[in-house]
């Protein structure tokens, strides 16, 4: 991913004409490392977007609604304070550096308008958010950088912005020059974007393609017609960068997933692209499928850790067990080996180990040899054997409960795992975690503002091509919730087959859904489970009247019966429109 400061040149300057001269309205801190500015400007409402998560960091304009904290951290509260209602004076780029300042004209305590600064650092695990006055003092910064944290510079409240020096040469510079004090060794890819200014390795990769120069090339072999054909192509660069062109270009591989996006259309032979009339939309799109999946796993990581040593270890349980009972199956050579000893009971003198009886049970009757407690006399040999065999009988019992039971469990960790893979924003992880600490399987947290009921809400409800109602949660305890309380006896229960995944729910008012209905539902099922990328995926159905929830089973379990299967493959256009039906 290209974030370079080429890109942000251009990114800034369309910003910037739509923003420039509007007034902040809010100011809102979804995560930790992120920022919202809502901004009205020319009658029009902006809503501009900041992450400086290591991972991702990126800004641009955004339509995407964020889930904002119910107690705002005191970071954006400070925000709050000094630039709510604020003029935005103008955007701009430091030179080509991937540093870029909001520059804000607000009323401080006292009522007197006053300059601060919101400077954008996109550096990797360096981003940083950071509010300073009109003289260049800090008055506060989304990550603190104290002196025991960086030896380069401190980011402190009350101390004096300091930016990041660069050794680079501008664009329009002498890089040539530059470039040639570079170590003899060096791949003239690295060379080339560690001298301009702005440049990231894609684009360095690019203008190297574009110049017919191999990126292993070293530079020392670089001549003085590569010097020259490199030089006009950046020539062309610079020229982009001055155009009011502001299309934004996002490349997909062979399977259709993003890579990359640019502003330029054939930055990557290798792959397709889509056109953007702005780079900001372009941005947009790329960036929050790629911050929502992240953020997703951030989330989710110490659940899935957690989850998956459970399961292994019942795992191990079940194995143990299945050991335990193939082990007492065998217990009825206790009862033959009693019932012989009582039956050749005259023969048997105390202080004998072991005895050959012929075993009668057998067809034809063989010989066996019965090991004996030198202790005991023959009657209480066959009394101990007898023991042995009732406890046998009961450990059967026993272990048939615990393996049902830890099969249940395993069954439950593998939905749990579905249900992450498959989350999509964070409130439904919020109800998993609290799930799992209601079922003692995580440590129990306080939930501030979370009620209980909220597995109520929240579920997926879909509209079928008929008209049909179809309802999908997103975990157990909306599961549990569709099937035994929304539902009603004449509705249809759809699940994948043996697989984990959502409960899904057709609303049939009584009536008879068409095949079609049916069929959209299937592969919602299947869509919403672990084979969603798989073929001909078994699905059950039947009535919800079939379908039951044992006493004390876990959330989201259920044993049903008259069902049918259907086999489905989830058809990408179909998907599409059922999605984009979604309530």
């Amino acid at each position: 991913m290209a974030f370079d400061g080429l890109l942000m040149h251009k990114l800034i300057e369309e910003i910037n004409l739509k923003i420039q001269g509007g007034r902040i309205d809010k100011i809102h801190q979804p995560e930790k490392d992120e920022l919202t500015l809502k901004i009205r400007s020319g009658g029009i409402n902006f809503s501009f977007f900041i992450s400086v998560d290591a991972s991702i960091p990126y800004f641009s304009l955004t339509e995407e609604r964020r889930e904002n904290p119910d107690n705002p951290p005191m970071f954006c509260m400070l925000m709050r304070k000094h630039l709510t209602n604020g003029k935005i004076n103008r955007f701009y780029q430091i030179r080509h550096e991937r540093i870029a300042i909001l520059e804000i004209l607000s009323k401080n305590e006292l009522g007197d308008l006053e300059l601060k600064n919101i400077i954008i650092e996109i550096m990797g695990k360096h981003s940083n958010i950071i509010v300073t006055r009109e003289d260049g003092v800090i008055i506060d910064s989304i990550k603190r950088i104290s002196p025991d944290m960086s030896r380069i510079r401190s980011v402190l409240p009350g101390l004096r912005y300091e930016q990041i020096q660069s050794n680079k040469v501008p664009l329009s510079g002498n890089w040539q020059e530059h470039l040639m004090t570079l170590p003899s060794e060096m791949p003239i890819l690295k060379a080339l974007y560690s001298t301009i200014e702005g440049f990231s390795p894609t684009i360095a990769k690019y203008l190297l393609t574009q110049s017919g120069i191999f990126h292993d090339l070293k530079r020392a072999e670089l001549t003085q017609d590569h010097l020259i054909t490199l030089t006009n192509q950046i020539k062309k660069i610079e020229t982009l960068l001055k155009t009011s062109n502001h299309c934004g270009y996002i490349y997909y591989d062979s399977h259709n997933i993003m890579q990359d996006f640019y502003f330029i259309p054939d930055l990557h032979e290798a792959f397709e692209y889509k056109t953007f009339e702005s780079l900001a939309h372009a941005t947009e799109k790329f960036y929050t499928e790629r911050n929502l999946a992240l953020k997703i796993h951030q989330r989710t990581a110490d659940l899935k850790k957690s989850i998956l040593i459970k399961r292994d270890r019942a795992k191990s349980k079940l194995q143990k067990l299945r050991l335990e009972l193939d082990s007492a199956e065998n217990a009825d050579h206790y009862k033959v080996a009693g019932e012989l000893i009582l039956a050749n009971i005259y023969q048997i003198q105390k202080g004998t180990n072991k005895i050959e009886l012929l075993n009668y049970y057998m067809d034809p009757p063989e010989p066996v040899t019965i090991d004996l407690d030198v202790r005991l006399d023959a009657t209480q040999n066959a009394q101990l054997y007898f023991k042995k065999y009732a406890k046998s009988k009961t450990a059967l019992e026993e272990l048939a409960v615990q393996i049902d039971a830890t099969q249940w469990d395993i069954q439950y960790l593998d939905s749990i795992l579905s249900q992450l893979e498959l989350s999509e924003d964070s409130k439904t992880i919020q109800e998993i975690r609290q799930e799992l600490a209601e079922q003692g399987i995580i440590k129990s947290r306080q939930y501030k503002g979370r009620k209980k009921d909220s597995k109520k809400q929240g579920y997926r409800q879909f509209r079928s091509s008929d008209g049909y109602a179809i309802f999908v949660g997103k975990n157990n305890m909306q599961n549990d919730y569709l099937t035994t309380k929304i539902a009603s006896n004449k509705d249809i229960w759809l699940h994948t087959k043996i697989i984990p995944g959502s409960h899904v729910i057709i609303r049939t008012e009584g009536q008879e859904p068409p095949e079609r209905t049916l069929e959209e539902a299937g592969m919602l099922a299947a869509y919403y489970s672990n084979a969603r990328a798989s073929e001909n995926v078994p699905v059950d159905y039947t009535f919800v009247r079939y379908v039951t929830k044992p006493n004390g089973a876990k959330p989201g379990m259920v044993i049903y019966t008259h069902n049918k299967t259907l086999y489905i493959t989830p058809d990408e256009a179909a998907l599409k429109t059922l999605i984009s039906k979604e309530d």
